[in-house]
C-alpha cells in the first residue's frame, strides 16, 4: 500500500472510533509507525497535503514521529505546515514535535 492510503485508512479508524475510545491510541501508534518509515515519503506527503481534516489527525502524532526520525527536514516541514495553514491549530503539536527531539 501507499504511504497515503496507510494514513486515510487508519484517519478512517479514527473517526470511526469514539473520542475517548483506547483504541484511537493503537491507531496512533499504527499511524506514528507508517509515518516512521520513510522520512523523505512522510516529508513530501505533508508537503502536499491539502487535507485540513487529515492535518489535524496526523499532527496527534507529530511529537512520536518527531521522536523516531530526529530530523530537522521533519520539522522544517512542519513549521511550513504552520504557515500554510495559519488556521490550524498547530504550533503547539509543531513545538511539541521540536522538543522530542531534544
Amino acid at each position: 500500500m501507499s504511504l497515503t492510503t496507510d494514513v486515510y485508512r487508519i484517519i478512517g479508524k479514527i473517526e470511526a472510533l469514539h473520542l475517548e475510545d483506547p483504541g484511537i491510541s493503537k491507531c496512533w501508534d499504527e499511524l506514528t509507525a507508517v509515518l516512521s518509515a520513510n522520512e523523505a515519503a512522510t516529508i513530501e506527503f505533508l508537503r502536499t497535503l491539502e487535507d485540513k481534516n487529515a492535518l489535524n489527525q496526523i499532527s496527534s502524532v507529530f511529537h512520536d514521529v518527531a521522536a523516531r526520525l530526529h530530523s530537522q527536514a521533519f520539522i522544517d516541514c512542519l513549521e511550513a505546515l504552520v504557515l500554510k495553514f495559519p488556521d490550524l491549530v498547530l504550533r503547539h503539536m509543531v513545538d511539541w514535535a521540536r522538543d522530542a527531539m531534544a
